[in-house]
């Protein structure tokens, strides 16, 4: 099938979860022996490597398409912005939602229209970009890849006084964006049941209900390899409001009940959160790592102290396909079904106290590491496999 891929983030660099999910998911199309044209919504705060991207598609098999009018649409929403966070500083509520085609550009439509694309199937990233099918014919399937829940997104946030939580939409708003789509993929099981519930409690609507169906974020299962250092643990995150908010966690909490029990400990960050960490003891800061899962197998032991998010936590599984063990909030390990945990250690959202102590259990038995981390590296093979044969039937019309 000739598949086109329309995303706002790139997949190069792939410096954050979303971008590891978009670049995994074009492999596996690629794998599964499709066409694939992958096409940037370029913006001047978006990173793009566009070397690796032909690298990857091909020459002809790869386009950005750059934002104009950048200034002009800043200054126009500027002053609807500033009102809207006087209202949220007084409890109203409605100033945290945002329309569902805030990001629609009639630049891109008529960019992408130009670029005359043909596609058996049109794959476009968030609900929030769902406008994009308009730039397609009708007789290409549309495959809507959500990565996240955007109905009422603010509410768990603002409860942890997280204010950062990016875009939040009425419940009805996300069902619009659903409805333009045939297919609208979930990346866990709750987030898949609640997008379902939630169309069908929406008895306004006069569009026909999507099909909704479970792709999890696909991975790179390699081969075994030596097991990682002891006494060492990794924290690999982007630099974003749940990230934050779980470094903090940790390192004021957590860090300091495991360096009491163990001295010669020593946590590994990676990845952008790296700008915001402080210097302290026990604490080393890898920056910007071009390949993750070698600093995965090096520390032996992946981290996961999420207490705020969406979606489903991408570095947690790309541990399991490390073969690493992992120690998780429930948060932390939202949408990994029980059956599939494998190699994971979960506690309770801030039980600093249980945290330490897998950690620590961990930390001081590598034969228990390493039964885990096999036990991982398998369940993220039969995880990999059930999620590539739901793909290929999500692409198939009927």
């Amino acid at each position: 099938m000739k598949i086109v891929m329309v995303s706002s983030f790139p997949a190069f660099p792939t410096t954050a979860g979303n971008r590891s999910r978009i670049r995994q998911l074009a492999l596996a199309l690629q794998r599964l022996g499709h066409d694939v044209t992958f096409v940037v919504l370029g913006s001047p705060h978006e990173a793009c490597d566009d070397a690796a991207h032909v690298a990857a598609f091909g020459a002809g098999h790869f386009h950005r398409i750059d934002k104009r009018h950048a200034l002009r649409k800043w200054v126009r929403g500027a002053i609807p912005g500033a009102a809207k966070r006087v209202l949220r500083r007084i409890g109203v509520e409605c100033a945290y939602y945002s329309p569902l085609d805030r990001f629609r550009d009639a630049d891109f439509l008529r960019a992408l229209g130009q670029l005359r694309l043909a596609p058996d199937v049109v794959l476009v990233e968030y609900v929030l970009d769902s406008w994009v099918f308009d730039a397609f014919p009708r007789s290409a399937r549309r495959v809507l890849d959500t990565h996240d829940a955007f109905a009422n997104r603010h509410r768990d946030y603002v409860a942890r006084g997280i204010a950062d939580y990016w875009v939040s939409l009425r419940p009805q708003a996300e069902n619009a964006g659903f409805r333009r789509a045939d297919v609208v993929l979930a990346i866990q099981d709750e987030e898949a049941q609640r997008f379902r519930e939630q169309l069908a409690a929406d008895a306004c609507a006069r569009a026909a209900d999507p099909h909704v169906a479970v792709v999890g974020h696909l991975l790179e299962v390699g081969e075994l390899v030596e097991e990682g250092e002891d006494g060492k643990a990794v924290f690999l995150a982007s630099d974003n409001a749940a990230n934050r908010d779980a470094l903090q966690w940790l390192l004021a909490d957590i860090l300091p009940r495991v360096v009491r029990e163990l001295p010669s400990f020593t946590l590994e960050l990676g990845g952008s959160i790296c700008r915001v960490a402080p210097d302290l003891p026990h604490v080393r800061k890898l920056g910007w790592l071009d390949d993750p899962q070698a600093a995965l197998r090096r520390a032996a032991l992946a981290l996961n102290p999420m207490r705020v998010g969406t979606g489903i936590n991408i570095k947690l599984l790309d541990a399991m396909a490390a073969g690493v063990p992992s120690v998780a909030t429930a948060t932390g390990a939202r949408g990994i079904p029980d059956t599939m945990r494998a190699g994971l250690s979960v506690v309770d959202d801030g039980d600093g106290d249980g945290f330490a102590a897998a950690v620590l259990r961990f930390a001081r038995d590598p034969v228990q590491r390493r039964a885990a981390g096999n036990a991982a590296r398998e369940m993220a093979a039969r995880w990999n496999a059930a999620h590539v044969a739901t793909l290929q039937g999500c692409l198939r019309a009927g």
